[in-house]
């Protein structure tokens, strides 16, 4: 029997931090917290996956404007966090039957830098009397360094 030099013993005391840092990042960037609005109720109802994600990046308005027959959704967001924050946005449309429309766009990668508030602007894939609900889709959160 050996005994452990000093490099293994810090090894095997970081080990277990560094895996529940891992769980964490994993666990932040695979929830995603959704915003459902009902266009025929006027209502928005919460679906919180992620009540960190839910702090650090907040949806401040949404607002729709109907032209020539197409939805344009613009979605205000806020870094709630101290320091510059990223993520990614999706909206998914759907129709009066709760069957979700098909769109090209998919995610969209966010940066905001701290306290920062921007607009962010969808098109609907399908015309706006066509749309009964939207879904606002926020995932993950990926701290960056505005210097890069």
């Amino acid at each position: 029997m050996s005994i452990p030099n000093r490099q293994e013993v810090e090894m095997k005391r970081l080990l277990p931090a560094a895996v529940l840092v891992l769980l964490v990042l994993a666990a932040c960037s695979t929830t995603i917290n959704s915003l459902w609005v009902n266009r025929e109720t006027g209502t928005e109802r919460w679906n919180i996956q992620n009540p960190i994600l839910a702090s650090d990046i907040r949806v401040l308005d949404v607002k729709e404007e109907v032209k020539d027959g197409v939805l344009f959704v613009n979605v205000l967001l806020k870094n709630g966090w101290h320091m510059p924050i990223g993520g990614k946005l999706k909206l998914q449309f759907y129709d009066r039957n709760g069957v979700q429309i098909d769109d090209a766009w998919g995610w969209h990668q966010i940066n905001l830098e701290a306290a920062q508030e921007q607009w962010f602007k969808f098109v609907a894939p399908r015309q706006s009397d066509q749309i009964s609900k939207i879904k606002i889709m926020l995932r993950g959160i990926n701290r960056y360094s505005s210097s890069g």
